[in-house]
């Protein structure tokens, strides 16, 4: 390794919440996390990427490299036969050393989990597969089980020449891919239909920090320009935020821009979750203060089951929460005449008890989400958000009560659900 130059990247870690919690370990640049054997490998693979002619090729296997980082490393642990052997270091959403980390093969071996040449058959060239042939899936029966069964020639072949601006894009060109400030975009008004996106927490996972593992490699194959001028994916206009009222101020800034570029009949569809009720609080804020209101709330299954942070938390979150959102304009006035739970526990009591018969387990969190994110639907349609607000954060009794109602019928028992 001595004699190899430029062999990695020597880039210290910045204070922050997620990365003070390897700092407190004494770590204090990212190639130490890594061994010598595993540095000697990676800078042997970053050298022959490098060497690529074509940019699209680099950028490629630049992404493939990133994934074999998740997994080689000496934050990485064993998590069992069948699924993948290797757990990669961030299972945890934190940055925490293992104490028996597994050192795995970075190149591949016929039944490795996490290597470079697996996760190439397992994604890249599935993905390349994909783009030549897309299908989509539907639902089968066979045996007296349920299947799903891949249907082709429903979309036409992916690969397009890539837009780098809206005009570029309104010139004829198929794709508009955009890195930057979602607050402030160059696109005309009224001019989307639909707006698809997934808030980050606003005071827990910290994504800049962590991604600053996988960027300081980046720039090192393949140099600072473009998105990677930066030594740090760090900003200040970042949304998240450990405080809830810049939280949702940030938040407001992105859905202002979304309610300038959708047309009066675009739809604007975000997932969420949070435990807490300032959580919540910012999004409804954001929300209508940047003109819209929600007219649908759907749960559904979010990370899996085996997933490490819901075994270490005490009422897990299994679920995520689709918010469907319109401008506030076009939303009718509410129903309920001054009582939203009227409205609200009827969709509650739907939706638990669809969700029981897929997992009759349910936390109170659980509860908490669907509860809150019907709330917050009826909520939005008042006039003001003046008016939203005030009402959610007099209703915590009663957000309780039913969380306790529900809680009880579905006999979820806490002990029971994480031993």
């Amino acid at each position: 390794m001595a004699e190899r130059i430029d062999a990695y990247p020597v880039v210290a870690i910045a204070p922050g919440y997620n990365t003070n919690q390897v700092l407190g370990y004494n770590y204090r640049y990212w190639h130490e996390m890594f061994n010598d054997r595993q540095l000697l490998c990676l800078s042997m693979l970053t050298e022959r990427i490098r060497a690529l002619d074509a940019l699209n090729l680099r950028e490629l296997f630049a992404c493939l490299f990133s994934g074999a980082l998740e997994f080689n490393n000496m934050f990485t642990s064993f998590k069992g036969e069948g699924t993948g052997a290797v757990r990669h270091m961030f299972a945890h959403h934190i940055l925490k050393p293992e104490r028996a980390p597994l050192e795995a093969n970075l190149w591949g071996t016929p039944k490795s989990s996490g290597s470079f040449k697996t996760m190439f058959e397992g994604r890249i060239r599935r993905a390349l597969e994909y783009a030549d042939n897309p299908f989509e899936l539907q639902l089968a029966y066979g045996n007296g089980r349920r299947t799903t069964e891949k249907v082709y020639g429903l979309s036409e072949p992916l690969g397009f020449d890539i837009a780098n601006s809206y005009d570029e894009f309104a010139q004829g060109r198929r794709v508009h891919l955009s890195c930057g400030d979602s607050g402030q975009t160059d696109i005309p008004d009224n001019s989307v239909d639909a707006v698809i996106t997934d808030p980050p927490f606003f005071d827990n996972v910290h994504y800049s920090q962590l991604a600053d593992f996988f960027h300081v490699w980046q720039r090192h194959i393949l140099g600072d320009e473009g998105t990677r001028q930066s030594p740090t994916t760090r900003s200040r206009a970042v949304v998240q935020n450990t405080d809830a009222a810049t939280f949702a101020q940030r938040l407001l800034c992105v859905w202002t821009e979304a309610h300038r570029v959708l047309s009066n009949d675009g739809v604007l569809t975000f997932t969420y979750h949070h435990s807490r009720n300032e959580g919540w609080h910012a999004v409804l804020h954001a929300l209508m203060t940047a003109g819209f209101g929600i007219t649908a709330a759907h749960p559904v299954k979010a990370e899996m089951s085996v997933a490490m942070p819901k075994h270490q938390a005490k009422e897990p979150i299994d679920f995520d929460i689709v918010l469907v959102c319109r401008k506030h304009a076009c939303l009718s006035a509410p129903q309920w005449n001054g009582d939203p739970w009227a409205a609200v526990l009827p969709t509650v009591s739907g939706q638990v008890n669809r969700l029981r018969k897929r997992s009759p387990r349910l936390s109170r969190n659980d509860i908490r989400i669907i509860v809150m994110a019907q709330l917050i639907r009826q909520l939005s349609h008042l006039p003001t958000p003046e008016a939203a607000l005030s009402y959610l954060e007099t209703s915590k009794p009663e957000v309780e009560t039913a969380i306790e109602h529900w809680h009880l019928i579905t006999g979820v028992n806490t002990e029971e659900t994480h031993s």
